[in-house]
């Protein structure tokens, strides 16, 4: 069965990255004490079990303050901390298994650090577990939870919080849709200078839904934004990279420079920001700011799926599915598109539907494709597929539906 006769929607990768979708973790710059030379003190409270020494003699190894800059030592102070009941550390030895600070990244184990801190009221962790919830990444995915979570930490007057509940406002997701509180909260956010929600504001007066038109406050909101990206993403902050690479992709606060907006993807996703190496992947694959490089495209989606994306898991078992660029492969396309529709994405749980629907790559099932169309329904329009389904009472018996696939065009 040929595989051009399956649905395919590889959404696009941008939806996470206009909101301050990052987790957060702790600076050292946050405490003094991490700059003086002598550590004698420090490290023999450590080891007497005082974990607020513990959490700071870790901060020392991550950052190389007064020792020698050591992942694998930090993160064994930070478990010490966190196994008694110190959020921050938790949330930092969360934030390190996530990311893959030290071997492979561990969302799951981040989950659970994140959860213990959460539980205790520690903002930034909340936040994390709601970035978590939201992606699928470590827990199965639930808009709900994430909105539960990251309100949480709203309401502690987290900026990244405020900019990121007022998208979820805004979209409906796991919150019913309220553009109008999507406003208020973006102006909260935009107030403490998150250059997420400052260019959020400046969309909303450019699009004029909820306020009148302003182009010329939605110059100043994007240029503010791009301001505050600039500062960060030259002292090297991975996401400010990510932000301002996105601006200049848009031309939104900036001029229109594709090249400079490849060139910023790229240095964030060297950091390891997975956002960034999904982004690679998808300006690759479409040939935005040079030629199309399709190997290109699935090496960066591949680096991105090591971490949990299941974006980049979509959009890569779609270039398999068709042999675009790439090897064909309907079974490693399965295999990409059941696990991100596991963890809940809605664009992958469409594409596999419709391999159950019509038989390409898998033995047809209709039974298993209504199931796939319901939960991608609850994102997707999936109207016109539920109507190929035959009644049950004919399905086992039914062949007709492998001439009638319908195409979906790139992303919604």
């Amino acid at each position: 069965m040929r595989a051009d006769k399956l649905t395919l929607l590889a959404v696009a990768l941008t939806a996470l990255t206009s909101v301050s979708g990052f987790a957060q973790t702790l600076r050292p710059s946050s405490d003094p004490e991490l700059r003086g030379k002598d550590l004698a003190t420090l490290s023999e409270q450590a080891h007497s079990g005082n974990t607020e020494a513990q959490l700071r003699l870790g901060l020392a190894f991550q950052y190389g303050r007064g020792v020698d800059r050591s992942i694998a030592e930090a993160m064994k102070w930070y478990r010490r901390a966190a196994n008694y009941g110190n959020p921050a550390a938790q949330t930092t030895l969360a934030y390190l298994c996530e990311t893959g600070a030290e071997g492979p990244p561990n969302p799951a184990e981040a989950a659970k650090w994140y959860l213990r801190a959460a539980v205790s009221g520690f903002q930034t962790a909340e936040f994390n577990l709601g970035l978590l919830y939201l992606r699928g990444k470590g827990v199965q995915k639930s808009d709900e939870e994430a909105a539960h979570w990251i309100g949480k930490a709203a309401d502690a007057g987290n900026a990244m919080a405020l900019a990121t509940l007022a998208y979820l406002y805004k979209t409906g997701q796991g919150v019913p849709k309220d553009p109008g509180k999507a406003l208020r909260l973006t102006r909260k956010a935009a107030k403490k200078h998150n250059p997420e929600a400052e260019r959020g504001l400046g969309s909303f007066y450019a699009e004029g839904k909820v306020v009148p038109v302003d182009r010329a406050k939605a110059g100043k909101w994007y240029a503010r934004a791009a301001k505050s990206y600039m500062k960060a993403a030259e002292a090297g902050d991975a996401r400010a990279q990510l932000g301002l690479a996105s601006m200049y992709e848009d031309g939104v606060g900036v001029a229109k420079d594709l090249r400079q907006a490849l060139q910023l993807y790229r240095l964030a996703a060297e950091q390891g920001l997975s956002q960034a190496q999904a982004k690679i992947g998808e300006m690759y694959e479409e040939g935005v700011g040079g030629s199309k490089d399709y190997n290109q495209a699935a090496g960066w989606y591949r680096r991105a799926i090591a971490q949990g994306e299941t974006g980049a898991a979509n959009r890569l078992a779609a270039l398999l599915a068709h042999g675009q660029g790439i090897s064909l492969d309907l079974q490693q396309a399965l295999k990409l598109w059941t696990w991100a529709a596991d963890k809940g994405n809605p664009y992958a749980q469409f594409n596999l539907a419709n391999m159950y629907m019509t038989g390409v790559g898998v033995r047809q099932d209709f039974s298993k494709a209504h199931s796939l169309f319901i939960l991608a329904g609850r994102s997707v329009d999936v109207s016109k597929e539920l109507e190929y389904l035959p009644p049950r009472s004919t399905r086992r018996c039914c062949r007709w539906l492998r001439l009638r696939p319908r195409w979906l065009s790139d992303g919604l």
